[in-house]
């Protein structure tokens, strides 16, 4: 009776579990699981955020970001676009195009403070065609709070080391399909 039982319940569970594989995705041996997506009013497609084990839109360290642009039809276009705005805020980037396979990838380092703690968040971009219409990316984004003059050191040689490995798992990533749903895992568990 008792294995009758377990395997009910066993067999209730198991679309559960498809259900998280499905929304979550592996990148540099760490999985991310999508907890935020939307359609967003800024360019009128979706914006799916997949965290790691144990961080959400409130306190993260590294994010991934999948995003569909229905109306760019250039993804090489895109990107240009985007480092010509980043330049106008005197945010300086890098931008690779690969003309031949029609994607592109750049990265830029945010700076969001004037006093202790600081917050950097390390971005790297990769557009690429998205089969149905427009352009789909990648975003990865790993946050460094600063919060002493003597952790910039530290972080500059983290970076240094990080960036070449890192632009380059980015560039080679598939890029998952865009989930087409709004989910708020923060609304749905009530987090604090």
């Amino acid at each position: 009776m008792t294995r009758v039982i377990l395997t009910a319940f066993i067999l209730l569970l198991a679309p559960f579990a498809a259900a998280d594989e499905m929304y979550s995705l592996e990148f540099n041996k760490d999985t991310y699981k999508l907890l935020y997506s939307e359609k967003t009013p800024e360019h009128s497609g979706y914006i799916n955020e997949y965290f790691k084990q144990g961080e959400n839109r409130r306190a993260w360290t590294e994010i991934i970001n999948v995003i569909h642009f229905p109306n760019a039809y250039s993804p090489l276009d895109h990107a240009v676009e985007f480092s010509k705005y980043l330049n106008s805020i005197n945010c300086p980037n890098a931008l690779k195009l690969d003309e031949e396979n029609n994607y592109a990838v750049m990265d830029f380092i945010l700076i969001d403070g004037q006093k202790l703690p600081i917050i950097l968040e390390f971005n790297i971009f990769k557009y690429e065609k998205q089969p149905e219409c427009g352009t789909i990316a990648i975003q990865y984004v790993k946050r460094y709070s600063v919060y002493s003059t003597g952790q910039v050191e530290k972080i500059k040689k983290e970076f240094n080391k990080l960036r070449p490995k890192m632009l380059k798992k980015v560039e080679e990533f598939e890029i998952p399909d865009i989930v087409k749903q709004n989910i708020d895992e923060i609304k749905l568990n009530d987090l604090p």
